[in-house]
């Protein structure tokens, strides 16, 4: 092994492994979407928008075009666009904000989350039961680990 790519500590190279498989896990599920995003005739980004909307759904945030902006890491009028493909491909709905008549928010259609699920379904439901096979405690730990890793990240 080339130096420098290993370290010498053990626990800094059972660490730098660690990172390396959650790496391989990002890059494995990055093609998934990528894949989604070919057969359902969607650029990556409009996936990258459905999953965030989803998960502000199931957060109870409501989603607004700013807000998606923020969380896409994206100018306004590129959110738009994202979101005007998302709309004319019945994915997503412009609804009347309940928070402010005057604004939108945005929610996923039925029939995008059908589509996601039928795609996705097989590998959610492996990946359930790979996860229900850890005991209470692994799972807290990876979840712990996972939320930590995400704060680092961000």
């Amino acid at each position: 092994m080339r130096e420098g790519v290993m370290p010498a500590d053990p626990d800094r190279a059972a660490a730098l492994e660690l990172i390396h498989r959650l790496r391989e896990v990002a890059l494995r599920l990055e093609l998934a979407v990528g894949e989604f995003a070919r057969t359902a005739g969607l650029h990556a980004t409009d996936v990258r928008a459905l999953i965030r909307l989803l998960d502000a759904e199931r957060a109870g945030v409501e989603a607004t075009p700013g807000w998606l902006a923020g969380q896409l890491g994206m100018t306004s009028q590129a959110t738009t666009a994202v979101i005007h493909r998302l709309e004319a491909a019945g994915h997503v709905e412009r609804l009347r904000s309940r928070s402010d008549g005057r604004s939108a928010r945005l929610q996923v259609s039925d029939r995008a989350v059908t589509l996601g699920w039928q795609f996705f379904g097989p590998l959610l439901e492996r990946l359930i039961a790979t996860t229900e096979a850890l005991t209470p405690d692994q799972r807290a730990v990876v979840g712990n680990y996972l939320t930590t890793v995400a704060e680092a990240i961000d």
